[in-house]
């Protein structure tokens, strides 16, 4: 019998680690989250039984207003679309959250669907980090436009990519979709070189 085993996106890069990148003489370094467990979760946010079963199973409010999240201790509820949502779990607990709002939901219209394998987490962490997203994104990251909780879903250099503010200026999660993660962190640190 084969082993299986879990592989980063980026298990091809040598030397992945952590990159210590420049933009104009200021830095900022880029890493990789990987195995960050994810739910895309969809249903109606003004039905009160929808919210408070997300609630439950996860700890954290649903964010109602476009661009928001709620954040725990490593858990992130992050608003993207009028009844989308994408939950991040780093606590291993991910079975035992959809199943309970599975049973929470159960005779409601909603949608639960496990989409972390398919998808890898990017940090950028410094007072360079705006900068160098801004060299691939038409996001606005100053703080005044783009404050700390804030998420977007935008491109930088041409991948798709959801962008959560965790501390307005310096310090930013890329989640991207598995295919583009390793283009796209190459081509963050061409452009942070």
């Amino acid at each position: 019998m084969s082993e299986i085993f879990l592989e980063s996106p980026l298990s091809g890069i040598v030397r992945l680690g952590q990159r210590v990148l420049a933009v104009d003489g200021k830095t900022c370094m880029l890493a990789e989250i990987p195995f960050v467990e994810m739910l895309n979760l969809r249903g109606d946010p003004g039905d009160e039984r929808f919210a408070h079963a997300i609630r439950d199973a996860t700890g954290l409010g649903l964010p109602i207003y476009p661009n928001t999240t709620t954040v725990g201790a490593q858990r992130q509820l992050l608003w993207l679309g009028p009844d989308e949502w994408l939950l991040k779990l780093r606590d291993g607990q991910c079975e035992a959250v959809e199943s309970a709002m599975r049973a929470g939901l159960h005779g409601q219209h909603f949608s639960v669907v496990q989409v972390g394998s398919g998808n890898t987490t990017f940090t950028v962490q410094g007072v360079a980090a705006a900068d160098l997203l801004a060299r691939g994104s038409p996001l606005d990251l100053h703080p005044r436009a783009f404050a700390q909780g804030a998420v977007a879903q935008t491109h930088v250099a041409k991948a798709g990519a959801i962008v959560l503010c965790v501390d307005a200026g310096i310090s930013f999660e890329l989640t991207v979709r598995r295919s583009f993660a390793d283009y796209l962190f190459r081509w963050l640190c061409e452009a942070g070189s």
